[in-house]
């Protein structure tokens, strides 16, 4: 069901009484599709138009979301996710809805050193997110991951407001295989991944818990496309790509080191970055691959 929610933006859970207990709609569900009088990628603005008795829940300055709710009926709630001002997530949830028994989810036992097999366990958090972003992992729901770690039930609209050290230090012990790392073709470094609510529910964006130092092993994902610096690092060392000859798109962040090994990567078609980062001697080399170059200022 994961895959094709991700795919379709659609998703329903139906409960023990055979009705729906709720829906969800996301992007990429189709914007031209009415939700209630709502459709995803609509301001702000036009949402409360549209439904006045939308109420402010809370704000986070990861994707700077806002989340609005309102009763629709006697037996849904509407949870309506914005981000950067547009509507990404609108779901209808009945409260008393009664699901069935699911089965507990088998977590494998960590292994390994905090990281392993990369030098940083925060970069590990960021490989795992490829992993779950991409359904080649399941983590199950992050109540279920706090849950296995501390042994008891959790409640994380009271508990998910700190980080869960036991849920971090299992994630960067977390087994990793040869296998998983192949499946890596995107590595994102933003706050607003997926893997961090399951160690930090409610995590703001605004702390350092969960800064990345450096990249140390990531030639281990050979399959790697695409590697994209939103935030969360600020320096790394081009030699630690060598290896990576399927790398096709790189953003980099603020300080590059030793961006002449760039031209190291045989598959490199596109590069994104501030102009002091890479030399003009370098940015010519660039250009004459035939690299498609994005500088900005």
């Amino acid at each position: 069901m994961t895959s094709i929610a991700r795919l379709s933006g659609f998703e329903a859970r139906i409960d023990t009484s055979g009705h729906i207990g709720a829906l969800k709609y996301q992007e990429p569900f189709p914007g031209t599709n009415e939700i209630a009088g709502l459709h995803i990628g609509m301001t702000v603005e036009s949402a409360l138009a549209a439904l006045p008795q939308l109420s402010l829940a809370y704000r986070l300055p990861v994707y700077e979301s806002a989340t609005y709710k309102a009763n629709v009926s006697s037996h849904y709630r509407l949870i309506a996710e914005f981000r950067w001002g547009k509507l990404y997530a609108a779901t209808f949830r009945n409260p008393l809805a009664v699901y069935p028994d699911k089965q507990p989810m088998v977590y494998p036992a960590p292994v390994g050193g905090p990281g392993a097999p990369f030098g940083d366990p925060n970069f590990k958090l960021v490989v795992l997110s490829s992993l779950l972003e991409s359904d080649a992992l399941d983590l199950a729901e992050p109540a279920d991951l706090a849950e296995f770690v501390l042994g008891r039930p959790v409640d994380l609209e009271k508990e998910g407001y700190q980080l869960i050290r036991e849920a971090y230090d299992y994630m960067v012990r977390y087994p990793l295989t040869e296998a998983d790392l192949q499946r890596v073709e995107t590595l994102t470094f933003d706050g607003g991944n997926d893997i961090y609510p399951y160690c930090f529910r409610f995590w703001d964006g605004e702390t350092n818990e969960f800064d990345v130092a450096g990249i140390t092993g990531i030639g281990l994902c050979r399959n790697l496309r695409r590697l994209i610096f939103i935030s969360l690092i600020e320096c790394i060392d081009a030699a630690d790509l060598a290896g990576l000859d399927k790398l096709e798109e790189i953003n980099l962040p603020g300080v590059c080191a030793r961006p002449e090994r760039l031209l190291d990567l045989p598959a490199l078609k596109k590069l994104t970055f501030r102009r002091p980062v890479i030399g003009e001697a370098v940015i010519a080399r660039l250009r004459a691959r035939g690299l498609v170059l994005r500088i900005y200022d």
